[in-house]
C-alpha cells in the first residue's frame, strides 16, 4: 500500500498553536523572534514551568539534521510539521525534534525538545516495532505509564505502550492525532491550568497499563538490586 498523503499538517497546527496560546496565553507565556513560545505559566508546579513549549520549526538544512539525527528516513507528514516546529511538548503530548547540526539552537527559557533519534535507533527501540515505524513522540500516564507514539508506513499514528507489544488507539493520519487529541488534552485542564481529574492523560484501552507499568518498574528495580550485589561482590573478592 502507498503511503498516505497529509498535506494539511503545517496549517493543521499553525492553527492549533494559535488555538493553545487563546487559552494559555492569559497564564503567561514567552516567545521568541524565531517563532519558538511557551504558554500556560504554571510556577505552582514548578518555577518555570509551562503547559506548552514549541521549538523554532525548521529550515531545509535543518531537516536534513533532523534525519540524519533519527538514521532513518523522515516520512513527509512529519517533515511537515518539523517545518512549522520543531517538537514540542504540548500538555500531555511529547513530540521530538533535532537537537544537532548547526541549524538548531536551544531558545532561552524555552529549551529544546527530546532528540529525534530517541525511538529511531536501535539500541532505544523495543525490538517488537515495526522496522517501518518513525517514532515520533510519547504520552505518559499518572506515573508508571508511558506510550510512545509512531507513525506507520502507511501514515497512521499509533500508541504503543514503551514495555509491552499493546497498540492503545490508533489515528488515520498525522492530522487526525494533532486535531483530536490536542482538543482531549486541552479538555483536561480548568482554565487555571489545574487538571481537574476527569478525563486521563493517556487515551484509548490503556486501562491495565499503570499496572503493567508498576510489574516492570518493580521487576527492573530488583533485576539492579541483584547486579549491584553482585558487582559489589566481585569487587570486594579482587580486592583481596
Amino acid at each position: 500500500m502507498a503511503p498516505l498523503k497529509d498535506e494539511k499538517v503545517a496549517k493543521v497546527i499553525q492553527d492549533l498553536a494559535q488555538e493553545i496560546r487563546s487559552r494559555w496565553d492569559r497564564l503567561g507565556y514567552l516567545e521568541t523572534d524565531n517563532g519558538a513560545f511557551a504558554t500556560g505559566h504554571i510556577p505552582n508546579v514548578a518555577p518555570h514551568a509551562y503547559l506548552c513549549r514549541f521549538y523554532a520549526g525548521l529550515s531545509d538544512a535543518g531537516l536534513d539534521d533532523a534525519e540524519a539525527e533519527s538514521e532513518r528516513y523522515l516520512p513527509q507528514p512529519y517533515r511537515d510539521f518539523l517545518r512549522s516546529f520543531n517538537g514540542g511538548s504540548i500538555m500531555g503530548i511529547s513530540l521530538n525534534g533535532a537537537t544537532g547540526g548547526q541549524n538548531v539552537w536551544a531558545a532561552e527559557g524555552i529549551g529544546q525538545p527530546i532528540s529525534i533519534r530517541y525511538q529511531n535507533v536501535f539500541y532505544t527501540r523495543p525490538e517488537f516495532i515495526p522496522e517501518s515505524h518513525f517514532g515520533l513522540g510519547a504520552m505518559n500516564g499518572p506515573r508508571y505509564s508511558q506510550g510512545h507514539l509512531y507513525l506507520t508506513s502507511v501514515g497512521e499514528v499509533e500508541l504503543i505502550n514503551s514495555d509491552h507489544d499493546l497498540v492503545a488507539m490508533r489515528w488515520p493520519s498525522l492530522t487526525e492525532f494533532l486535531n483530536q487529541e490536542i482538543a482531549r488534552q486541552l479538555s483536561r485542564y480548568d482554565n487555571e491550568g489545574q487538571e481537574t481529574g476527569e478525563v486521563t492523560r493517556l487515551p484509548g484501552n490503556t486501562d491495565n497499563w499503570e499496572a503493567l507499568g508498576k510489574e516492570t518498574s518493580d521487576r527492573r528495580k530488583k533485576e539492579n538490586t541483584v547486579l549491584h550485589k553482585t558487582l559489589s561482590k566481585l569487587s570486594a573478592f579482587c580486592k583481596k
